[in-house]
């Protein structure tokens, strides 16, 4: 892809410009699934027990940590192998490896949606961790 085309795409998608930053930020280049962060990008509405919504964000983090790869990592295993982290993936469910991730949430009251200098339900937008704490649910 050329470089005209990539602007081109982020200009018809801005949406996608902010995961595109993840790659020259210290999040880098995941070595795999097995090792990499995730997140979900909408806000959700969920509804407790007694009838209380709230927002919340989703996160994965797994338990044997993130890892990433080096540039010149990255060119030499993508090259070798362009679906290296499914094959990765694979293997380790294969010899009984399971990968694993622990679930966080992060909980907005809705009335507290307009407080902030920035719009919680922007799907470009993450939620301050000091502000929104990751919170443990299993």
């Amino acid at each position: 892809m050329t470089n005209s085309r990539i602007l081109d795409f982020f200009s018809h998608h801005p949406e996608s410009l902010h995961m595109f930053t993840f790659l020259f930020d210290d999040i880098g280049i995941p070595q795999d699934y097995r090792h990499m962060d995730g997140s979900g990008v909408h806000t959700y509405r969920l509804i407790n027990k007694p009838g209380k919504a709230h927002y919340v964000k989703f996160h994965w983090k797994p338990t044997c940590g993130v890892k990433n790869l080096l540039e010149d990592e990255a060119v030499r295993v993508g090259g070798a192998n362009h679906s290296h982290a499914t094959q990765d993936l694979f293997n380790s469910i294969a010899g009984w490896s399971y990968p694993e991730w622990k679930l966080f949430i992060q909980i907005m009251d809705p009335a507290d949606e307009d407080r902030f200098d920035f719009d919680p339900l922007d799907v470009t937008k993450t939620w301050p961790e000091d502000i929104f704490p990751l919170q443990p649910v299993g």
